[in-house]
């Protein structure tokens, strides 16, 4: 009996390592919409549908050298059943024009 109990005890402690090390399911977002304001010089991302986390990410033109860059917004996180938030980027902080938008994922 207490060869079984022992083995018992490897096979759950095997379990328990196993599941720690599990990698965690991949979350996604959908129904993604962008928007650029040239006139506030601000581009957004909102996704409205999944869970998980997103950003808005901009094309962002300047008059000086690099004259054409990428700018990122914070990263949010929509949860299952919430309202998903703005990430929004400014290129007045980065001293560029936002002229196009989209979203990335991690």
């Amino acid at each position: 009996m207490g060869n079984v109990v022992r083995a018992l005890a490897t096979v759950a402690a095997g379990a328990m390592v196993l599941a720690g090390t599990a990698t965690p399911a991949q979350a996604e977002v959908w129904n993604c919409i962008t928007s650029v304001d040239t006139t506030a010089n601000v581009a957004g991302a909102l996704c409205a549908s999944g869970f998980g986390s997103y950003r808005v990410a901009a094309k962002c033109n300047s008059a000086h050298y690099p004259y054409t860059r990428t700018i990122v917004g914070p990263w949010v996180t929509k949860a299952s059943g919430q309202q998903g938030k703005w990430s929004t980027a400014s290129g007045d902080a980065q001293g560029c024009h936002v002229v196009e938008a989209w979203t990335q994922f991690p």
